[in-house]
């Protein structure tokens, strides 16, 4: 079920961006040949009109096949080489524009049903719950299998009990009980479509530098809910601030790639995807759709940065050829964009066998 749901995640990101190029390039009466759920070898394919409509074998994304893309039909009105610079500015950009369209309706719908949010003691939300937010490796709590977003309902020591209501309380009981046996009431996911579990944990008396006695991180957390009429302003504001976090995060990680010849620790990439969908569906449909919008906008920044294969790469030939009058030879620009995949496709194997080792090995 976890797989199918990050198929139809991912299926609904990419097919969004790939119908912003699609929706461009028909409005300037270009053809488009194909428009392709996942990638060849076709499975399924049915022709409307000039397109065709195909299932592929992979179903990790899509594409658009637009006629003209590679020079050709250059003199006739349907193809993509004909048209003026700034037309096909915007076909490429299109697409980008309609991930971040879908992250702004997702922002809105969770304002509306419900946005997670941190308690931090003036915000007054009253339905926070003591939620664990990160297990520490090698720690108690991860030998007792207490997981991401589980809910921590009551914890007992001896003869001693506390219900917590914030992570104040249950940070409190832990250090005064260090090194004793802990029973632990939990709901496994905020949404609470699981049963109460207990499980017993054994607190550590001396734990490492930057850790508790359990080995957890803890956070208070509720749903925030916004009238209608106000949740695509909010929807706003929680776009622009995910915008500007992701932008930073990118700076960030081409940073540690170039100076320091590294990769960050939190960078996933198909397979850290697919545990974070898993998580993210366990906590609850509001996270969710959350999680769905942030995926949204970091595939919109990501296809936007001036690389060879991204759509931020055709983007800077197009830029080339304006301020040269002339395009790039195909040849040159072809055999870029092969150079830049190929080293993308590298990038992706790298983090995935980090991935591998980090969550199933």
């Amino acid at each position: 079920m976890a797989l199918v749901i990050f198929i139809v995640v991912l299926g609904v990101l990419v097919l969004v961006h790939e119908w912003g190029h699609f929706f461009a390039a028909r409005k300037f009466g270009i053809r488009v040949d194909e428009f392709g759920f996942g990638f060849p070898p076709r499975v399924f394919g049915k022709k409307f009109g000039e397109t065709l409509y195909s299932i592929n074998l992979f179903p990790l994304g899509g594409f658009v096949r637009i006629f003209g893309e590679q020079g050709e039909g250059e003199g006739d009105r349907q193809s993509f080489a004909s048209h003026p610079v700034w037309r096909r500015v915007i076909i490429i950009v299109s697409g980008v524009f309609m991930n971040v369209v879908l992250a702004w309706v997702l922002f809105s719908a969770g304002h509306i049903i419900g946005i997670p949010a941190v308690a931090d003691g003036e915000s007054g939300i009253p339905n926070s719950k003591v939620t664990i937010i990160g297990v520490a490796p090698g720690s108690p709590a991860e030998e007792a299998k207490l997981a991401f977003g589980s809910v921590v309902l009551r914890i007992s020591s001896g003869n001693e009990s506390i219900e917590p209501k914030t992570s104040a309380e249950l940070i409190a009981f832990v250090n005064a009980h260090r090194g004793e046996t802990m029973l632990l009431q939990i709901l496994p996911s905020a949404a609470g479509n699981e049963p109460p579990k207990e499980i017993f944990i054994e607190s550590r008396r001396e734990p490492p530098a930057g850790q508790g006695p359990l080995g957890i991180a803890l956070a208070d957390i509720g749903i925030v809910k916004t009238s209608w009429y106000l949740a695509p302003w909010e929807g706003l504001k929680s776009l622009w601030f995910s915008v500007r976090a992701t932008g930073e995060a990118f700076a960030g990680l081409f940073r540690s790639a170039v100076v320091q010849g590294e990769i960050p620790e939190g960078v996933s990439g198909p397979l850290g995807l697919f545990v974070l969908t898993g998580q993210a569906e366990r906590l609850g449909f509001s996270y969710f759709l959350q999680f769905m919008a942030l995926l949204s906008i970091n595939l919109a920044i990501l296809n936007i940065i001036p690389f060879p294969a991204l759509d931020g790469g055709r983007l800077l030939f197009l830029a080339i050829e304006k301020i040269r009058g002339r395009p790039v030879r195909i040849s040159y620009e072809r055999a870029t964009h092969a150079v830049g995949f190929v080293l993308l496709l590298a990038l992706i194997l790298v983090i995935s066998y980090r991935d591998l080792h980090r969550f199933f090995l």
